[in-house]
């Protein structure tokens, strides 16, 4: 493995990292934000609701993100079959008009050498 791959995959692994502290985060603030809209609770009582309601959130996330990964990966394959069938096809049209372009140049010079005979 090349140092500019591992860098690389270690600067994507401190992305997601970073990405998911803060996810974090914002799931505790908004947990702390509506237990404390809550009356009548104790402090045990708002910590609890508070780590519940941010675990949730946090959970929610990571089934977003595993949807949203997931649906990448299908659009990648469908790309990646797109991509194969146009270069085979292209592939098939460049040795047809090549082929042609051989025959036409033969023709050419064919006729060519049976003119000036």
């Amino acid at each position: 493995m090349d140092a500019s791959y591992e860098a690389a995959f270690g600067l994507h692994q401190i992305e997601g990292f970073l990405h998911l502290e803060a996810n974090r985060r914002e799931a505790h603030r908004k947990a702390r934000d509506f237990a404390w809209e809550l009356p009548g609770l104790t402090t045990d009582q708002r910590l609890v609701i508070e780590e519940a309601y941010a675990r949730k959130e946090v959970e929610n996330t990571r089934r977003v993100a595993q949807q949203i990964a997931e649906r990448v990966g299908q659009v990648e394959a469908q790309y990646e079959a797109r991509h194969r069938r146009f270069a085979r096809e292209m592939a098939v049209s460049m040795t047809v008009i090549t082929m042609g372009l051989i025959g036409l140049c033969i023709a050419v010079i064919l006729g060519t050498a049976a003119g000036s005979a």
